[in-house]
């Protein structure tokens, strides 16, 4: 009985060394130095040990993490947004069962592409975006304004104005509601359509819960409308009432001191003069008639 209590004693001990001797792998090693390298900012020694960790490592714990400090190392350090595209891509394909791993990979790709200002690969990835994100409003709202966005940035306005009411439609709170009606009122700014931009910021401005700098942005947007239209009165209401509360103050105060007079209206250009009419007479001088 000693005897066997001694041998699995023995084969335990021999179970833990192995283990050790796993967990110190060469892609553990790899691991660890990437870490520490990525820790002190020696972010090219730290993307070799990731990639090496990924090649050793074929089934590795801590893939995800290699992918993503890779990827950022593309972007925000290296400014390689090509070789950003090919690792997000990649990480795609090995992470992309997970529907939330895949929102976010492909949410990031999109932002690439827009930075390489490849707009049409950017909307390809967003609208798998959309699919990933079936279930989760929030989700669904974000990635429909950054379409909104590339949409406006390809003059199709058509497709901008109907991806942002689905988007108010859907949201999932009033906040996000109103950033979605912001947007829609801002595109219609864009191509002059003041009527529909006006619609969209009183739908915006009835909803109640709405951040104090959303209401405020959405209230400038209001007074540019009034001031297009010359209500000068109605302009300056509008800018006096978020002095303290617009982002910038100092824009709300330069445009009030360019405000027109509320009484003083610019005079607005008649019809061009039908050409097929005779010139108008200059009147017959006095004491010159028959």
């Amino acid at each position: 009985m000693r005897r066997a209590m001694a041998y699995m004693a023995v084969v335990l001990a021999l179970l833990a060394l192995v283990g050790c001797s796993r967990s110190g792998s060469a892609g553990a090693e790899d691991l660890e130095q990437a870490r520490d390298a990525y820790s002190k900012g020696f972010y090219l020694e730290a993307e070799k040990g990731y990639e090496r960790y990924l090649q050793v490592e074929p089934q590795g714990k801590f893939r995800k993490e290699a992918w993503e400090r890779l990827s950022e190392i593309a972007v925000n350090i290296k400014g390689e947004l090509d070789r950003a595209v090919v690792l997000l891509e990649a990480m795609y394909l090995e992470l992309g069962t997970d529907p939330d791993e895949a929102w976010r990979i492909m949410n990031r790709l999109g932002d690439v592409y827009s930075q390489l200002g490849n707009l049409t690969k950017a909307v390809e990835s967003y609208e798998k975006c959309l699919v990933h994100a079936a279930g989760n409003p929030e989700r669904m709202c974000q990635t429909q304004m950054r379409m909104a966005k590339l949409y406006r940035a390809m003059g199709n306005y058509d497709l901008v104005t109907a991806t942002l009411s689905n988007c108010a439609d859907a949201a999932p709170n009033n906040e996000s509601k109103a950033k979605c009606l912001y947007e829609l009122a801002q595109s219609y700014s864009f191509i002059s359509n003041w009527s529909q931009s006006k619609r969209a910021v009183d739908t915006l401005l009835d909803l109640p819960d709405v951040s104090d700098e959303t209401r405020a942005l959405s209230i400038f947007l209001l007074a540019d409308i009034y001031e297009n239209e010359r209500n000068y009165a109605k302009t300056r209401e509008l800018l006096e009432s978020i002095r303290t509360t617009y982002p910038n103050p100092k824009v709300v105060e330069t445009r009030l001191a360019n405000l027109p007079d509320a009484g003083v209206e610019e005079e607005k250009p008649g019809p061009p003069p039908d050409m097929d009419d005779p010139p108008a007479q200059d009147p017959e001088p006095a004491g010159e008639g028959i």
